[in-house]
Formats: structure tokens, C-alpha cells, sequence
């Protein structure tokens, strides 16, 4: 009998095509589904070696049993099998090893991202358009401060001056700049006066297609005593406005990663999946953008911003419930360090352990870092919002509205969530009308606080039918709210203000929702 006529008797082909068929279906579920399933990089690995081993682990029983199953198991069958398995043991062994965290030293000597991979932004010099030399020493001082204030933001690339100078804008298509600096955006402007008015125009192009992303006019009254006030107000807005994590770069960067395979996003895409989160924060963003930010630090692990941002995801596992798993404050403290060890200078690594800190409860430490963050990029209206949030849980509302209303005027096009400071303040002092008013801008239909808003809003100010409806929608977003709301709810943020929480206790059971409070 000839090998091949063993290999059809034992019917090897035929066991052969239906192992890699249901290994080819598992690697599919894998792929579409791992994210949502929270299998890593590593783990998948781990599976596709175990696969390859059980391929050779079922060839080698099929051999010695595919005769319809006549033969009685053999040593050299257990030899073949043994060996096969403390092969595939090694390999398993070795790839545990390679996927273990470096250590801290190790981390901060790593090199980060790749600035090859972050947007290049050129910020030309403003245009007057009159032999003006008054109005020449604003624009060469807002055009300094604009590319100042950009370069605060890490995840941002800004051009030097040097670089940019002596370019004839106004008469240059925007693509062969952009194509002659390396830049992905520009931004320009210019200014004019009539009379007393003086009419500051700004916009941020897309220098690979010349398409205007973002354009805004500002008409101003200059004068010696006010122009610096001026010159300030103008910088705040166009560099939040372009370049905060709310802002029109990152929203734009941010969009097509929401369409993309969370295994198959660099580093820097996976900080962007995380901006996209923020905007919108819902169980399954969380999940997705959890799973690549941890393949991103496996990748880089010098990559500060990298770390923030799943250090702010893990703080989300205890403040909002999202897909908690243990140590989620632990977790997130040493990730938020990891972040502030590579760069101290991070102003967004800084507010994440500032946020950290909160969460433990260790308020001292918070202020310190918050207040370093803000002193860092005094122009990021994302964190000064949370900041400014967190100040009046604490207890210090003066100082929480002011960040907060400062923030939201940083950047009008900010996400909801920035209004939820302005909430409470409102509802903590009973004016419950204005904070229904508050609570209808918040728009963030997947997030559980804003139907938590509108539901003690309508049930405080009578309107039960209103309530309720808000209520099922709280439900819907999370039907266990009932029983977990206590250990995972509002609490978590409001610890140091136990009025406050019964506060909205009571508007939640007025609008029809028993919250379980443990004795």
C-alpha cells in the first residue's frame, strides 16, 4: 500500500481541510471581533500558535485512528504528541515573555511616535493690508503667539517661524507651501482697518488639497491700551478653537479611525480613536479605544500621550461604569505616571494625574497637578473643563465656573460634556429651570448622565411625564442603574459633597428611579 493510499484511507486530506477551515472561521471571529472581546495583540498571538500546534496535534491522531478508529493508542503516538505540545509550550512561554510591560527605566527611554506620523502645522505670518506700521506690530505679535500656543498641545507639530518667514502667502497657492514645508495645514490671516475698527480674519487650510477647514473673522477696536488684551483674546480663541482635543485639526484627524480595525491604528491613530471617544462616550467606544491604546503602549512605550489617554480610560472603568475591570484606579494612576515620567512637560499628562489623583480621593495632589496642567497650556479648553469640573465637586465652585465658562469661551464648538459643571452649579442652588436649560445642550444621547440630567430637572420642577421618559432612557443606556448606581454612579464624582448626592437622589426617585443605597 502506498503513502498516499494511507493518507485517503486514514482520510488525513479530509481532516486537514476541516481544522483549517475552523481555524480560518475562529482567526475571522478574532479579527472582526477581538476588540469588543478584549483579546490583545498578545493574546491573538497566543492563539494563532496554539492553532498551528493543534493542526500537527490532529494530522498525528488521525494517522493513528483515521482507520475507523481501529488503532489502540501507541507510544510513539504519545512520544509524536508530547513533543509536539512542549514545542508548542516554548513558543507560548516566549511570547509571554516578549509581551510583558517594560519596566519604568525602560519605558522612559524609549523613543516616542514617530513625528513623521503627527500633522505639521505652519502658521504664516498675518497679512495687513496697508502700510500700517501699528497694525504690522499686532500681526508679527498675534502670529508669534498663535504658533506659541499651538506648540503647547503634544499631539501637534508647529513649524518655526525661521522656517515659515519670507513666504509670500497671499499670492502663493497654499498647496505648493504646504508641499514646500512638509506641513498637512496652514494657517493664515490677514488684517484691515476701517476707522476705528479693526477686522482680523483667520483660516486653517488643508495644504494637500487647499480645502479651508476652519475660517473666522473677529472685528475688533484697537488701541494702545487694549490691543494686548486684544492680541490675547484672539490667540485663545483661534489656537483652542484649531488645536485643543475638542478643536477642528483633531476632529478632522480624528474621524476616519472611528471606520478602521482598532488592531490595525498606529500609535497616533489610537490617541485620536481616544479624542473621538471623548467627544461622544459611549460602552462601546470605550471598549474599542481601550483595546488600542493598550496595543499602542505595547508598541511605543516612550509614547507620553499614548499613556494619558489610557490612563483616562481606565478612570472611566470606576467614574462611568464602562466595561469595569479590577485595580481600575490603580491602573489608571500608574499609567497616568508612566505619562508624566516621559514628559513632565506634558500638560495633557499632567491633567491625567490630576484626574487620577481626584479619583482616589487625594485632593491635595490633584490641585497641585491640575494646577500645573493649566499653567502648562493655560489654551486647552478639554482639560481646563475637567479641571474645572472636578474644582466643584471638591467643593470650590467660584473657581470651577470660572475654568469651566473659560473654557467653553475658549472653544464654542466643545463637546456636551463641558456643561455638566454649569449643571450642577445651577441645581445644587434649586434654580431648576436654568439647569434643564443647561442640560439640553449637553447632546450626548449614549452617555448615562445626560438623561440623569434632564430627569431631575423635569422631576424637580413637576413635569413627571418628561422625567419618567428621560428615565427610560437612563435605563435603556443602563438597565442595571438601579443596583449599581451607588457603587458606580454619580458618587464616584461627587464623593466630597454628600448634600449634593442626595440631592439628586431625590430628583432620580421623583422621576421614578429607586436608587439602592446600601445601609
Amino acid at each position: 500500500m502506498s503513502f498516499f493510499t494511507d493518507l485517503k484511507q486514514r482520510k488525513i486530506f479530509q481532516w486537514a481541510v476541516a481544522y483549517l477551515a475552523g481555524a480560518w472561521v475562529l482567526m475571522q471571529l478574532i479579527d472582526v471581533l477581538g476588540a469588543r472581546w478584549g483579546i490583545t495583540d498578545g493574546i491573538a498571538r497566543i492563539i494563532d500558535v496554539g492553532l498551528i500546534v493543534g493542526l500537527f496535534v490532529t494530522l498525528v491522531v488521525a494517522w493513528y485512528h483515521g482507520d475507523q478508529g481501529q488503532q489502540r493508542v501507541s507510544g510513539p503516538e504519545l512520544l509524536i504528541i508530547a513533543a509536539l505540545l512542549a514545542v508548542g509550550g516554548l513558543a507560548l512561554t516566549i511570547l509571554h515573555f516578549r509581551d510583558e510591560p517594560p519596566a519604568a527605566a525602560e519605558v522612559a527611554a524609549q523613543p516616542a511616535v514617530s513625528s513623521d506620523e503627527k500633522p505639521w502645522i505652519a502658521v504664516l505670518p498675518f497679512a495687513v493690508q496697508s502700510e500700517d506700521s501699528e497694525l504690522a506690530n499686532f500681526a508679527g505679535g498675534l502670529t508669534e503667539d498663535i504658533s506659541n500656543g499651538l506648540s503647547d498641545f503634544s499631539y501637534l507639530l508647529v513649524l518655526s517661524r525661521t522656517a515659515v518667514s519670507g513666504l509670500d502667502a497671499p499670492s502663493t497657492d497654499v498647496r505648493l507651501i504646504g508641499k514646500e514645508l512638509g506641513a498637512r495645514y496652514v494657517l493664515q490671516g490677514s488684517l484691515r482697518r476701517a476707522g476705528a475698527v479693526t477686522r482680523i480674519t483667520a483660516q486653517l487650510v488643508d495644504a494637500r488639497n487647499g480645502t479651508q477647514v476652519w475660517a473666522e473673522t473677529f472685528d475688533r477696536e484697537l488701541a494702545d491700551a487694549n490691543s494686548l488684551a486684544v492680541q490675547d483674546e484672539i490667540t485663545d480663541r483661534i489656537v483652542a478653537t484649531v488645536g485643543d482635543p475638542a478643536g477642528v485639526v483633531v476632529r478632522t484627524l480624528a474621524a476616519p479611525t472611528d471606520r478602521r480595525n482598532p488592531e490595525s491604528l498606529t500609535p497616533y491613530e489610537a490617541v485620536l480613536r481616544y479624542f473621538l471617544f471623548r467627544q461622544r462616550i459611549s460602552t462601546q467606544d470605550h471598549l474599542i479605544t481601550r483595546a488600542a491604546l493598550e496595543k499602542a503602549v505595547e508598541r511605543d512605550p516612550g509614547y507620553s500621550d499614548a499613556w494619558a489617554c489610557l490612563s483616562l480610560l481606565y478612570q472611566d472603568e470606576h467614574m462611568n461604569n464602562l466595561n469595569p475591570q479590577p485595580g481600575s484606579l490603580e491602573r489608571a494612576l500608574a499609567a497616568a505616571q508612566s505619562a508624566v515620567d516621559i514628559d513632565p512637560a506634558n500638560s495633557f499628562a499632567q491633567f491625567t494625574l490630576a484626574q487620577a489623583h481626584y479619583f482616589l480621593k487625594d485632593v491635595g495632589a490633584f490641585r497641585i497637578h491640575a494646577e500645573r496642567a493649566i499653567e502648562l497650556n493655560r489654551r486647552n479648553s478639554d482639560s481646563m473643563a475637567m479641571i474645572g469640573i472636578l474644582m466643584g465637586y471638591s467643593g470650590d465652585w467660584e473657581r470651577s465656573v470660572k475654568l469651566t465658562t473659560r473654557a467653553m469661551r475658549l472653544n464654542p464648538q466643545h463637546a456636551g460634556w463641558y456643561n455638566f459643571n454649569t449643571f450642577f452649579n445651577e441645581y445644587r442652588q434649586h434654580r431648576y429651570a436654568e439647569a434643564l436649560n443647561i442640560a439640553r445642550k449637553i447632546n450626548m444621547p449614549d452617555y448615562w448622565g445626560t438623561p440623569m440630567a434632564l430627569a431631575i430637572s423635569y422631576a424637580q420642577l413637576g413635569n413627571e411625564k418628561a422625567a419618567k421618559s428621560a428615565a427610560e432612557d437612563m435605563r435603556r443606556i443602563w438597565p442595571d442603574i438601579e443596583q449599581e448606581y451607588y457603587q458606580m454612579g454619580l458618587v464616584n464624582w461627587v464623593w466630597a459633597q454628600p448634600d449634593l448626592i442626595e440631592h439628586v437622589n431625590d430628583g432620580l426617585r421623583k422621576a421614578g428611579i429607586n436608587i439602592e443605597v446600601p445601609e
